[in-house]
């Protein structure tokens, strides 16, 4: 792993959303059949997230501004789990700065989060393809439990998660 880069982590607020969209679209970049391509999509997909828990949406900031952002989800009901859980809609990393860190952080406080609203378990989607984030989440904990179409469904236990976070 490269050095990891100190970021402050906070809420991402719709005056963010012009660098949001622009660091989401070079996040996606040779991955668009997993991401809107369209920067009004993108905007449109920010307010979802906002609207679902503005509190989820969390963006990492270094001296070279923000370098990454998470759409977390503690009011998510997963039909599969048959219960609420934490959901991670999304999270993008600057390309450059990747392996530093910043993901890991992004996720660590999303968990926090869903911990202290007495959630359990966390889940996400990733794109087939997407073997870099995939590995990502694997190293992690997250196990894969199930599929849709190029979609892969990952889940993980929060405690065991979190104990994992906190480790590194």
């Amino acid at each position: 792993m490269k050095r990891s880069l100190e970021v402050a982590i906070s809420r991402l607020t719709e005056r963010d959303f012009d660098e949001a969209v622009r660091l989401y679209t070079e996040g996606y970049r040779n991955l668009e059949l997993y991401a809107y391509t369209h920067p009004d999509d993108v905007r449109a997909y920010l307010e979802w997230m906002a609207e679902r828990d503005g509190e989820g949406l969390l963006k990492a900031v270094s001296g070279k501004g923000m370098v990454g952002f998470i759409g977390s989800d503690s009011h998510w009901f997963s039909k599969r789990e048959g219960k609420q859980v934490g959901a991670i809609h999304e999270l993008v990393v600057t390309p450059d700065l990747r392996r530093r860190g910043i993901g890991r952080e992004l996720i660590r406080e999303a968990v926090r989060r869903f911990l202290m609203r007495g959630l359990d378990t966390v889940e996400l989607w990733v794109g087939d393809g997407n073997t870099v984030a995939r590995k990502f989440y694997e190293k992690l904990g997250f196990k894969e439990s199930g599929r849709y179409n190029y979609w892969i469904r990952m889940k993980a236990d929060i405690q065991k998660l979190l104990q994992k976070l906190e480790q590194s």
